[in-house]
């Protein structure tokens, strides 16, 4: 079984081996998909699609479904990061064709379908946050997200738990950390909103507006 995504930076492929050994259309792809993690992550909207639809040609071109699998999962996992819904039906087609155990625990896992996601192929950095968000423990949740080593990996972890299951302060205050530490602009407006939010679910008007007035700041 393949591995997949453990940093969920499709470069890592490109890194098996030499320059001189990476086919051209892997490492343009490659280069286009990590331009669009970092355009999506921190804002900068007008270049975002363009970059992922190069990635996505240059590795059509190569004919190669696993990577491009890895890169609409890619694409996800960054929807996920920031809160935001996506469309999985690219994922559905290329898993009809080329089904690997570990691609659909990964799906499940962004999709919030805590209950299907076979364990064993998730990355095992998830673990702890698959137990948990199945057990609907959020306590638990938190410190498996925050012993989690890689940012993105841990931003990830906060979006599946934040997007499907009852906002816990703890969580997104993580991915607030997490989100301002990488300058990471996108999720961290989007983790704000929800705190800001949960204040005011929560009966906290004073903390909401405080959270609300930040957010105004920031986006000047």
């Amino acid at each position: 079984m393949k591995k997949l995504l453990y940093v969920i930076v499709a470069l890592l492929i490109c890194a098996c081996g030499g320059a001189g050994q990476i086919p051209a259309w892997k490492e343009k792809g490659c280069s286009q998909l990590d331009e669009y993690k970092n355009s999506f992550l921190t804002g900068r909207e007008a270049s975002t699609e363009p970059h992922f639809e190069k990635a996505r040609k240059e590795i059509a071109a190569g004919n190669d479904l696993g990577l491009l699998t890895i890169a609409y999962l890619t694409k996800y996992a960054l929807h996920t990061a920031s809160l935001e819904p996506f469309d999985a039906s690219e994922f559905a087609k290329l898993y009809r064709l080329e089904p690997h155990p570990g691609d659909m625990a990964y799906c499940h896992f962004l999709k919030g379908n805590f209950s299907a996601v076979d364990a064993k192929a998730l990355p095992a950095r998830y673990a702890g946050v698959l137990k948990a968000a199945v057990n609907r423990d959020a306590a638990a949740a938190g410190r498996g997200i925050a012993a989690i080593d890689d940012p993105l990996s841990r931003l990830i972890a906060c979006g599946a738990w934040t997007r499907y299951l009852p906002a816990d302060e703890t969580i997104l205050q993580i991915g607030i950390a997490t989100a301002s530490a990488n300058g990471w602009r996108r999720p961290l407006w989007a983790y704000l909103e929800r705190l800001q939010n949960y204040y005011l679910e929560n009966g906290d008007p004073a903390k909401a507006n405080s959270v609300s007035e930040r957010l105004k700041l920031l986006r000047k």
